[in-house]
């Protein structure tokens, strides 16, 4: 065999191989603007579908309060009276009757029923301020994901290039009879088969960013690039206080309390359905004048009270506010202690994901580098065999990747302790 040759021949199916990779989505670089983590929440909190309904089901719920206290729209007939057997013209009619109707619910009832659409508004509003949040949790989840899809995109290309270091250095040795042919076609393999993870990776990085595009409120398909931030600090947090602000002004909690005071006004508008309501009415009769009737026009006013007679129905009607009431009281104390719970996880794995990266980056990189490096200088003097080096690369690779991972988790992490106190505290948003 010309050794010349095949070399010559396996460096052409090399540049080949780059020149593949160059041309596929996601591994050649972008001049497009970079999004910083703070453009990509506000642009979510702001333009997501999601919290645009939300949004509109507070206002909607406002608008409606005036409509709770105010009476129902009065009532105005007019009645033509004694019109002719002969005719059948309402103008011919002797008297003519206008009447004048405004049905008026008891003040306190009124009163009751505003207390009751408030409450609904202000849980409709801290649903919108949830909705707020999630999608500004979910908004970093994406970014930091597709940070991770993109790094895993870097740290895979420059593990080929590795990779091709060592199919050279295989070719040497083959050349010079230090190593079998074999070793030089597993490099050329493992080169391969990178090849095809990188194409892999890119397109796994198209979805991610897709799916950040969808959260962002935009198409799946539009062209995005983000800058690469960390805003976490190190998880020295005061979880009193954290719990306390979670407990105090988390949406989904102020939603639950408020769902309370509803309830507890349901309770209040059952009990006043004892008192009774009215109904108002004047009228004027305009009579023809002729000589066989002589009498003048008159008024009339009338008021009539709906008594709530019907007791059994006023008590089940109380009985179902007050057992509502209780549900509502229920489910407030299930959400302060998911909240509780939810602190605490996001605390956990926090803690924990920085131990990792303190762990990789102080320990773990640095002896896979160093055993990497001790591979490649043994096996390009020919005292270890190629799987040894190939091993070591590998593992090399992945412990960049397991350390990219952990600062990844851990700001995920971060963003699901904002969750759970129901605010940001690591970046600043326009959440309202």
């Amino acid at each position: 065999m010309d050794t010349g040759k095949w070399i010559k021949g396996k460096t052409m199916v090399l540049t080949g191989i780059m020149t593949l990779l160059s041309a596929v989505p996601g591994l050649a670089a972008g001049n497009q603007e970079q999004l910083t983590l703070k453009q990509v929440v506000d642009d979510a909190v702001k333009n997501n579908p999601a919290v645009i309904e939300s949004q509109k089901r507070w206002e909607e719920k406002q608008a409606r309060i005036p409509l709770a206290k105010a009476w129902p729209n009065p009532q105005l007939a007019i009645m033509k009276d004694d019109i002719p057997d002969s005719s059948l013209n309402p103008f011919d009619a002797m008297m003519t009757e206008y009447t004048f109707t405004q049905d008026m619910m008891n003040p306190a009832k009124l009163k009751a029923m505003g207390k009751m659409a408030d409450s609904d508004a202000q849980m409709a509003r801290a649903s919108y301020q949830d909705k707020q949040m999630e999608v500004y949790t979910a908004a970093k989840t994406a970014y930091y994901d597709l940070l991770y899809s993109d790094k895993a995109l870097e740290i895979g290309k420059e593990n080929q290039v590795l990779m091709g270091q060592l199919v050279q250095i295989a070719q040497v040795n083959y050349s010079t009879g230090m190593v079998p042919l074999q070793d030089t076609l597993k490099a050329q393999t493992e080169y391969s088969k990178m090849t095809a993870d990188l194409v892999s990776m890119a397109s796994m990085a198209e979805v991610a960013k897709a799916k950040l595009n969808t959260v962002l409120g935009r198409p799946a398909d539009m062209s995005l690039a983000v800058k690469e931030e960390f805003s976490a600090p190190p998880p020295n947090f005061d979880v009193v206080k954290l719990q306390q602000a979670a407990q105090a002004a988390k949406p989904a909690v102020v939603g639950m309390e408020k769902q309370v005071d509803m309830a507890q006004n349901s309770v209040e508008l059952a009990k006043k359905q004892r008192l009774p309501d009215y109904q108002f009415s004047i009228g004027y009769k305009d009579r023809k004048q002729t000589m066989m009737d002589t009498q003048p026009d008159t008024w009339k006013m009338e008021v009539m009270v709906m008594l709530p007679l019907w007791q059994g129905k006023n008590k089940a009607e109380i009985n179902a506010a007050a057992a509502n009431l209780t549900a509502a009281q229920a489910s407030l104390i299930n959400m302060q202690n998911m909240t509780s719970l939810d602190l605490q996880m996001a605390m956990t794995d926090a803690q924990s994901a920085w131990r990792q990266i303190n762990l990789y980056k102080n320990t773990v990189i640095p002896q896979a580098e160093q055993t990497y490096q001790a591979g490649v200088v043994s096996y390009t003097n020919g005292k270890v065999d190629f799987m040894a080096v190939l091993d070591s690369l590998n593992a090399l690779r992945n412990v960049r990747l397991d350390y990219y991972k952990a600062r990844i988790d851990y700001e995920k992490a971060a963003a699901n302790l904002e969750k759970a106190v129901g605010k940001p505290l690591f970046t600043s948003s326009a959440l309202q």
